[in-house]
């Protein structure tokens, strides 16, 4: 190592040599003097003047506590004017000293969720990392804001909201929401009344085919859904007509009194989809006479209530609405 020191620095004075005896060498260093004479001469004029530069510092907000989620964050960065002198202004270039501003959490009030910081306190976060001889002369934003919200959030169903229906001859078989939930982060004073969470509004008539589609909910500032889309599903089938007959039968009758109608029996008719046909019997149904409809009486006729159906079922028809009746006396054992 000790040797080859020596042998570097002879190769260097063997190349200054060499090159001194090219011709014009001699002229090139010279206009190399009066170059670096220049470019210093240039230096103290220009940069010591005042000048004006743009910078686009990132924003990073820092020291949230455990359990609070960022559900707005600061904007990713936005853009300030500063004037000072030009060598102050490149060192602030050079050495990357704006390139990010940090906000502390736990400087700021929040006020239901929502963080702002405007004009003077703004300008004064600003200063705080400049020298004391630069000036902001313009900012992008005169207010930066953000919101947090707890980070344990609220599951709310999700419904659609708009309108949908089908053609005369077609009906709507389901509507479908996946997720049919989603989990909401907004401030308290937002969730504690929060019952159900709508899809934009959709339109949908005469639809004559089952329909998907995406939708991505609304949210209001400082309110975040996850996830933030749902899936929409209407289901179209043709819908049929279907009939069946259903024994009538008395109700809250007394001890010892029994019911006859004439007919025994009715037919409920109703509008039903293909794929429903055969799930919907006569079991889905219930045709019953209460006893406090036939007290003080006379006519002798009686209407039928159908109790119960299925909810698959729409436009039921029940034929005969009136039935006669005829109240017995059953025999005491």
């Amino acid at each position: 190592m000790p040797k080859r020191q020596p042998r570097q620095l002879e190769a260097t004075k063997r190349f200054i040599r060499n090159f001194l005896r090219i011709n014009n060498s001699r002229e090139f260093l010279v206009f190399l003097f009066f170059l670096l004479v220049a470019f210093i001469f240039w230096y103290l004029t220009t940069m010591t003047g005042e000048y004006e530069m743009e910078y686009s510092p990132k924003l990073r907000l820092k020291n949230v506590p455990d359990g609070i989620l960022v559900v707005e964050p600061l904007p990713e960065q936005f853009d300030i004017v500063l004037r000072d002198k030009g060598d102050k202004l490149v060192e602030y270039k050079a050495r990357g000293k704006f390139k990010e501003l940090v906000i502390d959490y736990r400087h700021y009030t929040h006020t239901q969720g929502h963080t702002a910081i405007y004009g003077k306190e703004l300008y004064k976060l600003i200063a705080s990392h400049l020298s004391s001889s630069t000036q902001v002369v313009s900012m992008s934003l005169d207010t930066l804001q953000y919101y947090v919200a707890p980070s344990r959030g609220v599951k709310v169903p999700v419904r659609a909201k708009g309108r949908i229906e089908a053609d005369g001859q077609y009906g709507i078989h389901r509507i479908n929401m996946t997720p049919d939930s989603v989990t909401v982060y907004a401030a308290p004073s937002y969730t504690d009344s929060l019952k159900v969470v709508y899809t934009p509004e959709v339109h949908y008539v005469e639809l004559t085919d089952s329909v998907s589609k995406t939708l991505t909910l609304n949210t209001c500032r400082g309110v975040k859904y996850v996830p933030s889309e749902v899936q929409l599903h209407v289901a179209v089938s043709p819908y049929v007509t279907k009939s069946v007959e259903i024994p009538i039968s008395g109700y809250l009758f007394p001890y010892g009194v029994s019911l006859k109608t004439f007919p025994s029996k009715a037919k409920v008719s109703f509008r039903i989809s293909l794929e429903d046909y055969a799930k919907v019997t006569e079991k889905d149904f219930a045709l019953q006479v209460h006893y406090a409809q036939i007290q003080d009486n006379p006519s002798g006729k009686v209407a039928l209530r159908l109790e119960t159906h299925s909810d698959n079922v729409y436009n039921i028809k029940v034929e005969p609405a009136e039935v006669d009746y005829l109240l017995e006396a059953n025999a005491f054992q």
